[in-house]
């Protein structure tokens, strides 16, 4: 009898590990991120920028998956007085550092081609719906002008690779080819402007980490 139940309990646990993979009617979720150090405007100071997208996603077939990402983004250029060249005026400017933080949705569809039984490679692509909160830091260190935020709206292409040591879980890498964004100050006293951003992968290449878990 002990024998029977160990033997189903590896059938169970074989079949598990053999559904958890890269195929049709699979779920995942998982999270990637990403940093990056970058020229303000080709000055000599830099930004750092953190991105956190925890995303869930399902398989329609074994290589059509599609999904939700929260999207969570914190750029930040501590208080340190500077000018920079603003493209909009056409004038030199000065200002403080700035926090600023985004929070957005974005649905996405991915297609696998299989290279390995372990080794994928994919395409990725989504829309972003998100929200901007800007404020400046002063020399001190302490954030002021709370009231400059806008809302945004794009879409971008990111392909990459997945790596899966096991078949619940994989790696992912994935790098940025191109992307274009959107954005609308919601404030009258900037009078609601619009800014409209196109980006290919050698403006700002910032290649994301994440794992992901399947079940």
């Amino acid at each position: 009898m002990k024998i029977k139940l160990t033997l189903m309990a590896m059938l169970c646990a074989i079949g598990f590990a053999t559904h958890a993979q890269i195929q049709k009617g699979v779920t995942f979720g998982g999270l990637s991120f990403s940093f990056a150090t970058n020229n303000q405007n080709s000055n000599a100071l830099k930004i750092n920028s953190l991105a956190v997208n925890p995303r869930i996603g399902y398989l329609f077939n074994d290589n059509f998956a599609a999904g939700m990402e929260i999207n969570y983004n914190l750029s930040k250029l501590d208080g340190e007085f500077y000018d920079y060249f603003d493209q909009n005026t056409g004038y030199f400017q000065s200002t403080f550092g700035f926090r600023e933080e985004n929070f957005g949705l974005s649905p996405f569809a991915r297609y696998y081609f299989h290279i390995k039984e372990n080794f994928k490679f994919f395409g990725h692509a989504n829309l972003t719906f998100q929200v901007n909160s800007f404020k400046n830091i002063d020399d001190d260190g302490y954030l002021y002008r709370t009231d400059y935020t806008f809302k945004g709206y794009g879409a971008s292409l990111n392909p990459g690779f997945a790596f899966l040591p096991t078949k619940k879980w994989n790696i992912e890498f994935s790098f940025p080819v191109i992307s274009y964004f959107v954005d609308r100050n919601k404030e009258q006293a900037y009078n609601f402007r619009q800014d409209k951003k196109l980006r290919l992968a050698l403006d700002n290449f910032t290649p994301s980490f994440g794992v992901n878990f399947l079940f």
